[in-house]
């Protein structure tokens, strides 16, 4: 696309159309940046350029020293004399072997390009370096003659100067309806209030809109417009992307872009905390959060994966992304070789690269730090600090269920005693039945045994003290399912297990069983209490586990005292009781008793662990909004990183080890000398924002420039290389990124002065002459009309239906989407749609799935977000407009707007001042006589037109409707919202 572009635009560079100082006189020298230079990127660097490894014999066009230089006695370049130059003849030549560019390359050389070459080489060949890598000086504005439109800032200067040497008129101003509305537009993303637009129309002070400027840019919508832009570039999503693309945590670095914009953070901090806050001194958790910026790159969840593999594709999105948003450079081009066109080496790739080969996150979630919602916008100082205490405490927490699960886990392991078989004195039911003393010792209960029977056995111990008993469930033949146990199915619940000595019963303090039924544990069998006990069913997942895991098989439980116990008499009694559902007794048993000392036990913090809880949940209950911490992920450096190595054709597989490690480092080519010793991202952050880099400043200023007026200065704002076009206005552009840098680095500074600037008030009409020579609006001789992003149109029907929930940042919402978006999808997605107020927050806050996004972006041109996006197409499509008249977002908005109509005004407003209202609330302005007309025509018309099924359910809610208006009044006003909300004046900036 951008060859394609390109080529166009060298056509028009050849016939002097593009941009200039003054247009080229047909005698006067041609000037290297604008006309030589866009010729020889487009039809000659691609073999005769920067990349060696791609040089066609060994000629070199990028560089006068290497173009003018004999080889064979001829030289490509002489300068003075263009007869004697090879590239000329070559030029000129209509032998296939011989001429330039080879007819196989499919790249045509016009007459009007032949003709600049010849008398480029005539003036003396000269080169400059590209316009985008010199160094950055502020000019002076130009003087503009008196008679001219005055400029209210050097903006206009600029601009009146270029339009005054062509002839052209600048445009009147926009009325003020237009100006507050595009206002709002550009720097909220809302549709203004009537209140502010008539507090504003009123305000008949000589600075009334400089103060209008300053009140929008105060607002904390101001950080979620400019916020979405900047989304955009840093490919913000709620998803791991690829075909399984699971839900991530992102929005605290949401909340982090839209708090830093409100607060107007220098875009030179902005940009080094959001490459390596990590990396600052004692960094705070914002900055730690503001990391995630390249924590944006997707991750592969799909089973079998390289890790390695989709590590390298991450960190070769950081090094495309670096590039794109900070250099405006296609960096990309060079990963595989190196760029054809612009100055960027293989070895230059791949030193940007080892920045961020030197980050610990892999193919997961990586290093992150814990965030609760509302932090990122600031708490008060109570609020600081039981946020403090809470982390404390959930830390704390944390580890004593590590030390539970711990003790769990040892638990489980079989305990080592030395146990003795015991004979028994004496051995009852508490129904009276009896035991079959089996030969092995083990007793046998009787069949007539009651349903919820409990056995009292009384060993005879020889040995001075116990410390555990052994209790074995045995199978039998008479048993149901050959036992263990009496049920159907040969289980048993056995709900406690005691010792008895006299009166006085001794529990014991732990358990442990070979086997435990799910949700039947042993430690249930000595909690004494009725309705839990142990028992031996096998899931399907424990059979998983082990395959020869069987129920009716033996099945033994140790039981360990606290303390040793001294039989008296040499007699004990072990109580074991069946209280839970009839027959689930142990059918055959045998016991054993150990004095071996038991192993030492855990002590296990349940009792602090419950403690902790209740004051957790107190802090949180105290915290504004959500206090569930959630995970944000962040970048962190590996304190033993790997060496990094130029790979060979991209592929990750294939390091050039020969060649030897390369360390960080940025292309000095583009940029100049650099002096400064890279080691890490911060050097490279503090780099991209430094004097030494005169890319950055160009670059933003260019894209803050592209939302103001629909294109850049530079219009591929996307590549400020050789490729790109040159600027339409170099010295505003220069001014702009100079005062960037002087007014320290303030996003909100410079947007003033573009917004208060006679060039961004210009009204947006059609202008005749104009349009013959200027259609595209490069000379800015008016303002731009563009279609808002597909946030906007939702956000601004939001606005003015009275919708629009406020509140900043936090978690992602689910407004309602149509079903089955995610029917070919790897993996089906939950959208729990929102029934409070987040149905109606900013789109920019909607759940964002790579794989399947919200309908809305799609239709309205949202990238997917899967690489970096600098700027949105734009595209005007009948599914746009079916989707605004029909989607059920839309109609469930149009119904708010027709509720304020018919209840924001007195009953006894005419349908002629409802209209008005509506007509405000969507559109800023008043309505014209004939858009009255139709419109109260269309109004009384589909008022007639409904039955009362159709209106019950277009219209809004009954108890919402005033009296005296019924429910066809009231569903005809939510059509007509529906067409107002429909129209381009509405979906567009003016």
């Amino acid at each position: 696309m951008i060859r394609v572009h390109t080529l166009c635009a060298c056509a028009l560079l050849a016939a002097g159309w593009l941009p200039a100082d003054t247009a080229s006189a047909a005698d006067a020298a041609p000037d290297f940046q604008r006309d030589i230079r866009p010729i020889l990127s487009n039809l000659c660097y691609q073999c005769h350029g920067f990349d060696e490894a791609a040089r066609e014999g060994e000629l070199r066009l990028d560089q006068r020293a290497a173009a003018t230089e004999l080889q064979d006695g001829q030289a490509a370049i002489v300068p003075g004399k263009p007869d004697e130059s090879e590239l000329i003849r070559r030029i000129l030549s209509n032998d296939p072997d011989v001429q330039m560019p080879p007819p196989a390359s499919n790249k045509v050389i016009t007459d009007a390009q032949r003709d600049l070459l010849r008398r480029w080489i005539a003036a003396g060949a000269e080169y400059r370096d590209h316009w985008a890598f010199q160094p950055l000086q502020q000019p002076a504005p130009p003087v503009v003659p008196s008679h001219d439109a005055a400029p209210r800032n050097e903006i206009d200067a600029f601009v009146l100067a270029n339009l005054q040497r062509r002839k052209l008129a600048p445009s009147p101003a926009a009325d003020r309806y237009t100006l507050i509305r595009r206002l709002y537009q550009d720097l909220l993303g809302l549709t203004p209030p009537p209140d502010d637009v008539d507090a504003f129309l009123a305000d008949a002070a000589p600075d009334a809109y400089e103060r209008l400027v300053d009140r929008v840019l105060a607002s904390p919508h101001y950080g979620e417009r400019w916020g979405r832009h900047w989304l955009d570039q840093a490919r913000y999503a709620d998803s791991h992307g690829y075909t399984i693309d699971g839900a991530r945590v992102m929005w605290p670095y949401r909340d982090w872009v839209v708090q830093a914009l409100n607060a107007d953070l220098p875009f030179d901090e902005f940009t080094v905390q959001q490459l390596a806050g990590d990396l600052l001194p004692q960094p705070d958790k914002t900055q730690l959060i503001a990391t995630a910026f390249h924590r944006n790159t997707m991750i592969n969840q799909e089973g079998g994966v390289k890790p390695d593999q989709y590590r390298h594709e991450a960190l070769i999105d950081r090094v495309n992304t670096t590039g794109a948003v900070w250099l405006g450079l296609t960096i990309g081009c060079a990963q595989c070789h190196s760029h054809k066109f612009d100055p960027v080496s293989l070895d230059d790739y791949y030193r940007l690269y080892a920045f961020f080969n030197l980050c610990e996150d892999t193919n997961n979630v990586g290093p992150t730090v814990p965030v609760i919602e509302t932090e990122v916008f600031g708490l008060s100082p109570v609020h600081q600090a039981a946020l403090k205490e809470l982390e404390t405490l959930r830390k704390q927490a944390a580890k004593y269920e590590g030390l539970i699960k711990q003790a769990a886990a040892r638990e489980k392991e079989a305990p080592k005693f030395e146990w003795r078989a015991v004979e028994f004195s004496d051995r009852k039911t508490s129904s009276g039945v009896s035991f079959q003393q089996q030969g092995d010792g083990s007793l046998l209960v009787d069949s007539a045994v009651g349903p919820n029977d409990a056995y009292e056995l009384t060993l005879a111990v020889t040995e001075p003290q116990v410390t555990a008993v052994r209790l074995r469930a045995l199978t039998d033949e008479s048993l149901p399912k050959q036992g263990p146990g009496r049920a159907g199915n040969g289980n048993f619940v056995l709900t406690d297990a005691a010792l008895r000595q006299g009166d006085k019963e001794i529990r014991f303090k732990r358990a442990w069983a070979d086997h435990e039924q799910a949700g039947y544990p042993i430690v249930h069998a000595i909690d004494d209490q009725s309705k839990t006990g142990w028992a031996i069913n096998v899931s399907e997942a424990q059979r998983k586990d082990k395959p020869d895991l069987k129920m009716n098989a033996p099945h033994e439980a140790v039981f360990i005292l606290a303390e040793p116990v001294a039989p008296v008499g040499g007699k004990l009694t072990l109580v074991l009781k069946h209280d839970l559902n009839e027959q689930y007794l142990i059918g055959r048993l045998h016991v054993d008793v150990s004095a071996s000392p038991p192993p030492p036990s855990t002590d296990v913090p349940t009792r602090e662990l419950d403690t902790l809880k209740p004051r957790i949940a107190a802090l949180e209950a105290s915290l504004p909004g959500r206090a569930q911490t959630v995970s944000q992920m962040i970048m962190r450096d590996q304190p033993k990183p790997p060496e990094t190595f130029r790979l060979l054709r991209g592929d990750f597989l294939n390091p050039d080890k020969d060649a030897g490690p390369l360390p960080p480092g940025v292309p000095g080519s583009v940029a100049g000398g650099v002096d400064m010793d890279f080691r890490n991202r911060l050097d490279l952050a503090r780099w991209l924002v430094s004097p030494q880099n005169p890319l950055t400043a160009r670059v933003t200023v260019n894209r803050v420039w592209l939302r103001f007026f629909g294109a850049g200065l530079v219009e591929t704002e996307n590549d400020f290389g050789y490729q790109g076009t040159p600027p339409s206005h170099p010295e505003l552009l220069d001014w702009l990124a100079s005062e960037l840098i002087r007014r320290e680095w303030s996003l909100k500074a410079l947007h003033r002065v573009i917004v208060t600037s006679a060039t961004y008030r210009q009204s947006s009409a059609y202008r005749e002459d104009l349009a013959e020579v200027d259609p595209a609006n490069r000379w800015l001789g008016r303002q731009s009309r563009v279609r808002v992003e597909a946030e906007i149109v939702r956000d601004m029907v939001l606005a003015a239906s009275g919708s629009l929930a406020p509140q900043l940042g936090g978690p992602s919402v689910h407004p309602p989407q149509p079903e089955g978006v995610y029917s070919f999808t790897q993996t089906p997605k939950a959208w729990p749609e929102n029934k409070d107020a987040g149905r109606y927050r900013r789109t920019m806050y909607t759940e964002f799935f790579r794989s399947a996004p919200y309908p809305l972006f799609s239709t309205f041109d949202a990238p997917d977000f899967s690489t970096v996006c600098t700027r949105r197409v734009r595209s005007n499509t009948p599914l746009q407009a079916l989707a605004l008249a029909n989607d059920k977002v839309f109609f469930e908005l149009s119904q708010h707007l027709a509720t304020r109509v018919l209840t924001e005004l007195p009953p006894t407003a005419s349908p002629s001042e409802r209209l008005t209202y509506l007509f405000r609330l969507v559109l800023t302005r008043p309505p014209g006589s004939a858009e009255r007309e139709r419109l109260l025509a269309y109004w009384q018309q589909t008022t007639k037109g409904f039955s009362q099924d159709e209106a019950r359910a277009k219209s809004v809610a009954p108890s919402e409707i005033p009296a005296g208006v019924t429910p066809a009044e009231a569903a005809a006003w939510t059509s007509l919202a529906r067409v107002v909300f429909n129209t381009d004046e509405f979906v567009n900036r003016e």
